[in-house]
């Protein structure tokens, strides 16, 4: 608590030191629903021809003191509010009544579009996790993010970290970027999700089902595009946070932006520190390892009159401690392990302006992980490094795509080139060097005959270095029978290579003997989706509700089994096909300014089909229940927010190298969220406080031994570490040129 006094002293001191107040008068801000004022909204103000813009926030009363002297053009934000855009004369004092969007649910979303839209006017079905729930879900990383989520599965590895599934598909079926870059460094097929932070990220877009059209291999299950925190405009602005958990969590970091003509510079950097937790272990050991995690993005934008072209740098350095018991007979030796992680991307971006334009982006990125092995003796103390193999991974990877749509706005194509070239190495590779080639073509068109039908058929043109890629197809089509009415459907192919480790790895140490299989064939997969979403809107609430169809078949696919049933040893194998298909409904409602509420229902069943199976194989169903409920107490500025989510038992086949099989369960569990949201000093300081896994789960019974991971046999599977309760604090600080004297 002392900690948390001192953090909390330092940044009132702060901020109140540089804190400003609007001037009265001019421009004023309302509420376009209750017509009460709209404090601390943004305006962005340029004179006509001119290329110098100027900034005001609004006060208690909604006045901005914006008295243009000339014509002006303003662009207002504010959260929860549409943007306004308009042109204001001299002299005036006009009153802008901004729409909220809290009645509406639309968020703008980028991935797999043409231009950026409404998630209402996609034709792909999108959740979008904005700023304000990454916010109320006081989440520090991506599994944080996303363990509430519908349709989304959360696995946990004591060893590789959280992996996650979409519609019952995971690994290295789903695609994870970071702004359109693919994030590399899996660990037995998966992304750690606790390795990447959503401190500087502005949203996150879920696309459920295969986009291999627009994105190649590994997008079977779907897209997860994590999307960072652009430059706010201003002159200059500062922004920090910190975190503590009562589990021993310390997360602090911070950003700023300068502007400066057509340019601007983003810095934003933080350092995250988990202690570790006990869990099912006794004295040394810790079945959640303590972690230290340093985080580095750099960014610049040069805006031109045609174009727009950014750089960005990203840096990211782990440190994970394993303590071992200590060995008998004489207790005061033993072998500990450190696990260290290096992934560094640099990218470069290019965007011409206009409805017709072009975009080009290109990579590197580099990913290490180095494992090491000491003996410790405590009686010393002294560590000696007994044992230790590397892996490393690097990508270059450069897309680009054109864009056109006619004036009458009935007729689009997207075409461009996909170009991705991997490799890998180190002693999980067997000392090798191995790499694999994609060059892709891509062309998709969009066509509206009529205002209510929006069809999309897309394909893709592939080599592979070494595999013969088949043709990718997709059709998507958008129907509106009638208004607040929505119906989607979409039928689309898929295909991924194995990739380098499941083809060469070659790993063995005292807990592991993993071999990979060059035998490997590809995976192939055919998918089917429809949705329906209706939609009710007044003039203080609205309603949605949202019904949604999945099904998803993969031959040759690629799964981790045992070699043999007495054995320890683990190689890649294909199944005939693996198929998941179920249904989703959601249902949200919203009462204008103080309630809103989400509910969620989904059924996800999975069918292997074995060659030779020996057992019953029938599809194995999971069902799972969210809730969110978000409360306004307006007088006080205060935001209450309860997430929950029932997990439902999760059937499975496990299968060895002879596709013998036998079923295990992993058994269901509740998790349930509260926060606690307080705004002051007009906005500039956000206060949360709340609690996590408020019904103490940390681990769940699991019977059999699950084929995909050599780590998940065994009787407990960790879930979380245990409830906990948590403080945050979020500040920011602008500063701009001079306001422009009144006439």
């Amino acid at each position: 608590m002392k900690i948390i006094s001192r953090n909390f002293f330092l940044i009132i001191t702060v901020l109140t030191a540089s804190a400003g107040f609007g001037q009265s008068g001019g421009l004023r801000i309302l509420d376009d629903k209750t017509g009460d004022p709209v404090p601390f909204a943004h305006v962005k103000a340029t004179p006509a021809g001119s290329n110098q813009s100027h900034y005001y926030v609004s006060d208690v009363n909604g006045e901005t003191g914006l008295k243009p002297a000339t014509e002006t053009e303003i662009k207002i934000t504010y959260i929860g509010y549409e943007t306004f855009s308009g042109m204001i004369e001299p002299g005036e004092s006009p009153v802008v009544r901004l729409k909220p969007s809290v009645t509406t649910f639309d968020e703008t979303v980028v991935t797999a579009q043409y231009t950026p839209v409404s998630a209402d006017r996609s034709l792909y079905r999108i959740n979008v996790i904005n700023s304000m729930q990454i916010q109320k879900k006081a989440a520090n990383d991506l599994s944080g993010l996303l363990r509430n989520q519908l349709n989304v599965r959360i696995s946990q590895d004591a060893a590789l970290g959280a992996g996650m599934s979409i519609q019952g598909l995971s690994g290295e079926n789903v695609k994870i970027l970071v702004d359109g870059v693919p994030v590399i460094g899996r660990m037995n097929g998966i992304i750690d999700l606790a390795q990447l932070t959503v401190q500087n990220v502005q949203q996150v877009e879920i696309i459920e089902g295969p986009m291999s059209v627009i994105y190649g291999s590994n997008a079977l299950a779907g897209v997860v595009n994590i999307i960072t925190k652009a430059n706010d405009g201003h002159r200059f602005s500062a922004n920090g946070e910190s975190y503590i958990e009562s589990v021993g969590v310390y997360n602090f970091d911070g950003g700023i932006n300068l502007n400066r003509g057509k340019q601007g510079l983003t810095l934003h950097a933080g350092r995250n520190f988990f202690s570790g937790f006990q869990g099912k272990y006794t004295g040394r050991e810790l079945e959640w390892k303590p972690r230290r995690q340093l985080n580095l993005d750099a960014g610049y934008t040069l805006n031109l009159k045609k174009m727009n072209l950014s750089s960005h740098f990203n840096f990211f350095d782990e440190l994970m401690i394993g303590k071992g018991a200590l060995a008998q007979p004489y207790f005061y030796q033993a072998f500990d392990y450190k696990y260290h992680t290096d992934r560094y991307t640099a990218s470069a971006n290019m965007e011409t302006k206009g409805c017709n334009h072009f975009t080009a982006n290109a990579s590197y990125s580099f990913y290490n992980r180095a494992r090491t092995k000491y003996f410790n003796d405590l009686s010393i103390p002294e560590m000696k490094a007994v044992e230790s193999d590397t892996s490393f991974v690097g990508a270059v990877m450069s897309r680009g795509m054109y864009t056109y749509r006619g004036t009458s706005g009935k007729l689009g194509f997207q075409t461009g080139y996909d170009i991705n070239h991997e490799w890998a190495g180190g002693d999980r590779i067997g000392g090798s060097h191995r790499q694999i080639s994609d060059v892709a073509a891509f062309l998709s068109m969009q066509y509206q005959p009529l205002e209510f039908i929006s069809i999309q058929p897309g394909m893709r043109l592939a080599y592979n270095s070494q595999y013969k890629s088949p043709l990718i197809y997709a059709l998507h089509t958008r129907f509106t029978p009638y208004k607040g009415a929505t119906l989607r459907a979409s039928f689309s192919s898929g295909f991924r290579s194995p990739s380098i480790k499941e083809l060469y790895m070659y790993f063995y140490d005292s807990n592991h003997d993993i071999i990979g299989n060059p035998d490997l064939m590809p995976e192939e997969s055919k998918h089917v989706q429809l949705q329906f979403v209706h939609r009710i809107e007044g003039t203080d609430y609205a309603t949605e509700a949202e019904l949604n169809v999945f099904y998803n078949d993969i031959r040759n696919n690629i799964t981790l089994a045992r070699v043999g049933v007495s054995t320890l040893k683990y190689s890649y194998i294909n199944i005939d096909s693996y198929t998941t298909k179920g249904f989703s409904a959601g249902f949200r409602t919203t009462l204008y300014p103080a309630f809103d509420m989400k509910l969620g229902l989904g059924y996800t069943g999975t069918h292997r089909n074995f060659a030779n199976a020996s057992a019953d194989t029938s599809f194995l169903w999971s069902p799972e229940f969210t809730t969110e409920v978000t409360y306004k107490f307006l007088k006080n500025n205060i935001s209450l927010s309860v997430f929950y989510k029932y997990t439902g038992k999760l059937p499975q086949f496990n299968v060895d190298e002879s596709q013998n099989v036998t079923q295990g369960i992993i058994e269901d569990y509740h998790n349930l969220d509260l926060s606690i949201i307080k705004s002051l000093l007009k906005g500039k300081l956000l206060v949360s406080a709340g609690g996590k896994n408020l019904f103490n789960v940390t681990s769940i019974t699991s019977t059999g031994n699950g084929s995909g991971s050599v780590h998940s046999g065994g009787s407990d599977v960790p879930v979380s570490w245990g409830r906990t309760v948590f403080v945050k604090l979020n500040f920011n600080i602008t500063y701009d040129d001079k306001k422009p004297a009144a006439k």
